[in-house]
């Protein structure tokens, strides 16, 4: 009696698996969609976290993608003249700029239904979008925590009043 050696399944379809094979890098590359570069669609997404201003004043500079909250330490101070002023040199050190000027003479700040309205001694019609949001965003932070108001400058050069302004981009 002669027996006839079995081979296993997988050698018995040898060339058939072999073709098989030959198609999976295929399959495995995209069904024919080609690849492309890099397609930029817009900037990158970013947060902001609040930080606590319990013991401190909290600010509103600029930095490299737009407002900042900067906490400057000790007891809470009037948190116009500290914007104003600009950031200081350890806050430039990291990138934040103002685009506020100097502030010239004194100021006002009245909190009255549904806003905050300040008062400056000078021109407040020529304040770039940023200058603006950085004192509505400086104001509301300090006298509102939360509530829906709106910030409204008033000036004492020819243009008229500017606002209301939100904190909001």
């Amino acid at each position: 009696m002669r027996f006839k050696a079995a081979r296993p399944r997988a050698l018995a379809a040898g060339p058939r698996a072999l073709a098989a094979l030959a198609l999976l890098p295929a399959l495995l590359a995209g069904c024919g969609i080609q690849s492309t570069g890099v397609i930029a669609v817009g900037d990158p997404a970013s947060a902001q976290a609040m930080p606590p201003a319990d013991d401190g004043t909290v600010l509103y500079f600029v930095g490299p993608d737009g407002l900042m909250p900067v906490v400057r330490e000790g007891l809470a101070k009037p948190p116009l003249p500290l914007l104003f002023a600009g950031p200081n040199a350890d806050e430039r050190a990291v990138g934040l700029r103002t685009e506020l000027p100097s502030l010239s003479g004194p100021f006002g700040m009245a909190v009255v239904e549904g806003g905050v309205t300040i008062t400056l001694n000078q021109d407040v019609s020529g304040l770039s979008t940023l200058a603006r949001r950085q004192i509505a965003c400086t104001v509301l932070r300090a006298v509102a925590r939360g509530a829906k108001l709106r910030v409204t400058l008033r000036g004492s050069g020819p243009g008229g009043p500017v606002g209301p302004l939100a904190c909001e981009g």
